[in-house]
Protein backbone atom coordinates (compact mmCIF):
# COMPACT_ATOMS: atom_id res chain seq x y z
CA UNK A 1 0.00 0.00 0.00
CA UNK A 2 1.38 3.80 -1.24
CA UNK A 3 0.28 6.63 -0.27
CA UNK A 4 1.30 9.27 -3.26
CA UNK A 5 1.60 12.79 -2.35
CA UNK A 6 2.99 15.39 -5.01
CA UNK A 7 1.69 18.57 -3.14
CA UNK A 8 -0.42 19.65 -5.64
CA UNK A 9 -3.67 17.15 -4.57
CA UNK A 10 -5.12 15.43 -1.50
CA UNK A 11 -3.22 11.98 -0.57
CA UNK A 12 -4.09 8.75 -2.58
CA UNK A 13 -3.91 5.27 -2.17
CA UNK A 14 -2.10 3.08 -4.60
CA UNK A 15 -2.39 -0.51 -4.18
CA UNK A 16 -4.67 -0.21 -1.56
CA UNK A 17 -4.81 -4.08 -1.26
CA UNK A 18 -1.12 -4.71 -0.59
CA UNK A 19 -1.32 -5.19 3.04
CA UNK A 20 2.44 -6.23 2.77
CA UNK A 21 4.01 -2.72 2.69
CA UNK A 22 3.43 0.43 3.72
CA UNK A 23 5.03 3.77 2.49
CA UNK A 24 4.66 7.58 1.42
CA UNK A 25 5.43 7.76 -2.14
CA UNK A 26 6.58 11.44 -2.71
CA UNK A 27 7.74 13.75 -5.14
CA UNK A 28 10.25 15.30 -2.35
CA UNK A 29 10.71 12.76 -0.29
CA UNK A 30 11.69 15.10 2.50
CA UNK A 31 10.20 14.78 6.43
CA UNK A 32 9.19 18.75 5.99
CA UNK A 33 7.55 18.40 2.37
CA UNK A 34 5.80 15.12 3.11
CA UNK A 35 4.23 16.54 6.39
CA UNK A 36 3.12 19.40 4.64
CA UNK A 37 1.50 17.48 2.08
CA UNK A 38 -0.27 14.95 4.43
CA UNK A 39 -1.53 17.73 6.41
CA UNK A 40 -3.29 17.09 9.82
CA UNK A 41 -2.88 13.17 8.66
CA UNK A 42 0.87 13.09 9.31
CA UNK A 43 3.20 13.36 12.26
CA UNK A 44 7.09 12.85 12.39
CA UNK A 45 8.49 9.86 13.58
CA UNK A 46 11.85 9.48 15.18
CA UNK A 47 13.56 8.73 12.33
CA UNK A 48 14.04 11.00 9.25
CA UNK A 49 12.82 8.67 6.68
CA UNK A 50 9.66 8.02 8.53
CA UNK A 51 6.11 9.41 9.04
CA UNK A 52 3.29 8.49 10.90
CA UNK A 53 0.26 8.56 9.36
CA UNK A 54 -3.62 8.68 10.60
CA UNK A 55 -5.20 5.33 10.74
CA UNK A 56 -8.59 6.89 10.08
CA UNK A 57 -7.17 9.04 6.93
CA UNK A 58 -6.06 5.75 5.43
CA UNK A 59 -9.08 4.74 5.76
CA UNK A 60 -10.68 7.47 4.05
CA UNK A 61 -8.47 7.42 1.20
CA UNK A 62 -9.35 3.86 0.53
CA UNK A 63 -12.66 4.54 0.01
CA UNK A 64 -12.26 7.27 -2.32
CA UNK A 65 -10.11 4.64 -4.11
CA UNK A 66 -13.04 2.40 -4.30
CA UNK A 67 -12.05 -0.61 -2.16
CA UNK A 68 -14.29 -3.37 -1.12
CA UNK A 69 -14.64 -1.94 2.38
CA UNK A 70 -15.71 -5.12 4.11
CA UNK A 71 -12.67 -7.17 2.64
CA UNK A 72 -10.41 -4.10 2.58
CA UNK A 73 -11.21 -3.31 6.32
CA UNK A 74 -10.06 -7.16 7.53
CA UNK A 75 -6.95 -6.91 5.77
CA UNK A 76 -6.33 -3.25 6.85
CA UNK A 77 -7.16 -4.62 10.62
CA UNK A 78 -4.74 -7.43 10.45
CA UNK A 79 -2.07 -5.06 8.74
CA UNK A 80 -2.48 -2.78 11.94
CA UNK A 81 -1.92 -5.61 14.37
CA UNK A 82 1.27 -7.06 12.60
CA UNK A 83 2.66 -2.92 12.89
CA UNK A 84 1.65 -2.98 16.60
CA UNK A 85 3.28 -5.83 17.11
CA UNK A 86 6.11 -4.60 15.46
CA UNK A 87 6.48 -0.95 17.30
CA UNK A 88 5.63 0.45 13.90
CA UNK A 89 2.25 2.18 15.66
CA UNK A 90 2.47 5.74 17.64
CA UNK A 91 1.51 5.75 21.13
CA UNK A 92 -1.75 5.66 21.16
CA UNK A 93 -2.43 3.08 18.40
CA UNK A 94 -3.54 6.20 15.98
CA UNK A 95 -0.94 6.32 13.38
CA UNK A 96 0.91 3.93 11.51
CA UNK A 97 4.52 4.29 10.85
CA UNK A 98 4.90 4.84 7.17
CA UNK A 99 8.31 4.58 4.88
CA UNK A 100 8.98 8.09 2.79
CA UNK A 101 10.13 6.89 -0.83
CA UNK A 102 10.40 8.87 -3.82
CA UNK A 103 8.22 8.59 -6.38
CA UNK A 104 9.32 7.39 -9.93
CA UNK A 105 9.04 10.77 -11.72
Amino acid sequence: MHIIVDGRSSPRLEQASDFTSFSVKAADPTPVAVLSALSTAGTSADEADHVFVDVQAVRSWALAAGVDSEPWEQGYSKMLAYAASKGWMNADASAIKAHIEATDD
